[in-house]
């Protein structure tokens, strides 16, 4: 046993930066301990004011039947770490009073000297629901500016099939028969008002995170649709290209839409004259990337670094919030997002491991 506890405190040591030593805020964190199949064993005294429990009623009971149900899907196929790594989670858990908070949990796993098979799993669990909001505010508000920044565009888009409309109305009125291939058209039209006041009305709506599983060719349609009449004002085409046969992912459909739509707003505002801009979906092994490259004057390097921090913008009206969310979505998909630029041109590519 006493090998096994040293094995516990050379992890903990790995937590600490050097120099530095391992403190857990009684009132904020709390420690568990657990089986591979989840049952608790220890938790630290903390846990009462967090959640509201005294340890002895947790103590023998399964740790995932606090968990949300929404959030267990998600982290169950990742919530043991590998060999010597820490696993952090983001997920809800549910206090005494029945109400869910966010938690963070850094997770580590003690395996038997002599099998190293999983022994233990050891826990710090911190209570992150004010930053959790703060980032769906953040979120929310950066949705409403790009909805902001398209409404003119979407008017235009919608205008066009309207004048369409009232054109065949006129000519229907003054013929005495029928006319079927007049409807046809008109019926197109109506679909194409349909499809773009949508796409716009989802996009605004207030946002509640599900992860379910989505096509991500039909997620990268849809933002594409979106965004027709934006570049079109700059005279900029899109194109899509997909080898996925099987692109379905296990995530949240609306914050990947708008990692496709923040990017793709980027790319059109890069260019200054006529050009192109190519989203290709591909899988390379376990991980699907999503590339979105333009022909525009390309980002310095000296600012590749600052990409995703907040407020850092080279836009004149930019907030720098966009990237920031793109970047934060990725993480919480467990992915992340890459950059390669010169002066032809920039590409971001989207790294998603399949789940």
């Amino acid at each position: 046993m006493s090998i096994l506890v040293s094995s516990l405190e050379n992890k903990l040591n790995k937590l600490a930066k050097p120099n530095e030593n391992i403190w857990v805020e009684p009132a904020m964190d709390f420690i568990c301990k657990r089986t591979p199949e989840g049952i608790i064993k220890y938790v630290s005294p903390s846990v009462a004011t967090m959640l509201g429990y005294d340890p002895s009623e947790l103590i023998g009971r399964v740790y995932t039947l606090f968990v949300h149900a929404d959030d267990y899907k998600r982290i169950s196929s990742i919530a043991m770490p590998e060999g010597e790594g820490i696993c952090c989670l983001t997920y809800r858990i549910k206090r005494k009073d029945g109400v869910y908070i966010w938690v963070n949990s850094q997770i580590s796993v003690i395996r038997h000297p002599e099998t190293n098979k999983p022994f233990e799993l050891f826990s710090v669990t911190s209570d992150v629901s004010a930053k959790i909001k703060a980032e769906h505010f953040i979120l929310e508000y950066e949705k409403l500016n790009v909805v902001g920044q398209l409404a003119a565009g979407i008017a235009h888009e919608i205008k066009n099939p309207l004048t369409s409309l009232k054109g065949f109305i006129q000519l229907m009125k003054a013929e005495t028969k029928m006319n079927h291939s007049y409807l046809a058209i008109m019926e197109e039209e109506i679909k194409r008002i349909e499809v773009v006041s949508k796409e716009l009305m989802m996009m605004a709506k207030p946002h509640k995170s599900d992860f379910s599983s989505f096509d991500l060719n039909c997620l990268a349609d849809h933002a594409i649709t979106l965004l027709m009449a934006e570049a079109a004002k700059k005279c900029v085409e899109i194109t899509k290209r997909s080898n996925l046969s099987d692109a379905m992912l296990l995530c949240d459909g609306d914050k990947m839409k708008q990692v496709f739509i923040n990017l793709l707003m980027n790319a059109i505002d890069a260019m200054d004259s006529p050009g192109a801009i190519i989203v290709e979906l591909t899988k390379v092994e376990d991980t699907i990337l999503i590339s979105i490259t333009d022909n525009g004057k390309g980002i310095q390097p000296e600012h590749l670094d600052k990409l995703g921090k907040p407020f850092f913008t080279t836009k004149e009206n930019g907030n720098g919030l966009g990237l920031m969310i793109c970047y934060k979505i990725a993480e919480e998909h467990g992915g992340k997002i890459t950059v390669d630029s010169n002066c032809k041109g920039t590409t971001f590519i989207l790294h998603l491991p399949v789940t």
